[in-house]
């Protein structure tokens, strides 16, 4: 069953029209689209300790001192809990929007491809973080890479919306927008407030 959805996720990274033959379009599929969240908690993971690296290898190549970036049970509770109310932000808001939309109907077909479609978000966003760590590619190329992904991801996210909403690329193009505009006023806004509540001590 996750196979066969994560395949359907990423037939649409190919435009293929056929990935919704594969995805559960289902009431049950819908509630277990949110189980994809279980295989992104290792890769969030895992890119934690990836950024701590990468943090860590760059303050001593500047001459100073490595921070002492420990990454605990603490560390990894709150980025779990941080990407679990990250992932429920676009379900919760598309509520509104799609009724406002007159597109309430579609709202399942949405949710669905997109919660699986953010496994392979997850997955395009690591190879510019592993390059770096393995130091092959410098900063700026790191920025270059990763502005790439936005793009990619934007793209992805139009395209899963416009055929899961098939209404038009306006429509299709705005709720992308709104989806990346939503993440990073979290992540850049809340998310530092909720860490300096939560971890103190990293501060």
């Amino acid at each position: 069953y996750v196979n066969r959805s994560v395949d359907a996720a990423f037939a649409l990274v190919m435009r293929d029209r056929r990935a919704w033959d594969k995805f559960d379009l289902t009431v049950e599929g819908f509630y277990r689209s949110f189980a994809a969240l279980l295989l992104i908690i290792p890769i969030n993971l895992i890119r934690d300790l990836i950024q701590i690296q990468i943090i860590s290898v760059e303050q001593i190549r500047q001459g100073k001192a490595a921070l002492d970036q420990t990454y605990g049970l603490g560390e990894a509770i709150f980025s779990t809990l941080v990407l679990c109310v990250d992932w429920m932000i676009f379900p919760l808001v598309m509520v509104l929007v799609l009724r406002f939309l007159g597109l309430a109907h579609r709202y399942a077909p949405l949710i669905i491809a997109h919660n699986w479609g953010t496994i392979v978000v997850y997955l395009f966003s690591l190879p510019p973080f592993l390059l770096l760590a393995a130091d092959f590619i410098s900063y700026t190329d790191f920025a270059a890479l990763y502005l790439i992904m936005i793009v990619f991801v934007l793209y992805y996210r139009f395209y899963t919306a416009e055929t899961a909403l098939d209404a038009g690329w306006s429509v299709a193009a705005s709720v992308a927008l709104l989806g990346l505009v939503l993440q990073t006023y979290f992540w850049f806004l809340a998310v530092p407030l909720a860490e300096s509540t939560w971890l103190p001590a990293a501060q």
